[in-house]
């Protein structure tokens, strides 16, 4: 039977590193050795045994999957994985992150490790292999990538 009413099943788009769609995902779990935002690109560090925010010059290894809800009531900084916790990296399905620019649907994904955000072009970006724009979107909206790395 086909899903004909995603909002009995899916959580409409809420916040960056929120998975958009429950099909097929992969994630894996790293120790994290600098504080990761929900949603955010990250890479590995220089021994391979944990992970921090992009940064110039790093490698894309997935996204952070978010994992708890946000306390508005005492509007706690919870909305990140903290160091040395265990972190859910989403490396394969659909996630949705935080533009930095606009975007269209089919095009490339790129990180700015400047902002954080993904954007389709600009200076001193960094590729995120094998993964799309998967709708549009405008700077600071969340818009739907399809990730599919090893």
């Amino acid at each position: 039977m086909p899903i004909t009413n995603y909002p009995d099943y899916m959580q409409p788009a809420g916040k960056a590193g929120q998975l958009s769609s429950y099909q097929d995902y992969t994630a894996d779990t790293y120790a994290v050795e600098g504080k990761v935002p929900f949603g955010a690109a990250v890479q590995l560090n220089g021994s391979g045994t944990a992970i921090k925010p992009i940064s110039t010059g790093g490698t894309v290894i997935g996204i952070a999957l978010a994992q708890s809800i946000h306390d508005y009531v005492e509007k706690k900084d919870d909305q990140n994985y903290p160091v040395g916790e265990p972190a859910a990296i989403v490396k394969r399905g659909r996630i949705f992150v935080v533009a930095g620019g606009d975007v269209i649907n089919g095009q490339a994904v790129k990180v700015d490790p400047a902002t954080q955000k993904f954007v389709a072009s600009g200076a001193s970006v960094i590729d995120v292999s094998s993964a799309v724009f998967k709708s549009n979107a405008t700077p600071d909206q969340l818009v739907e990538i399809e990730i599919n790395l090893p």
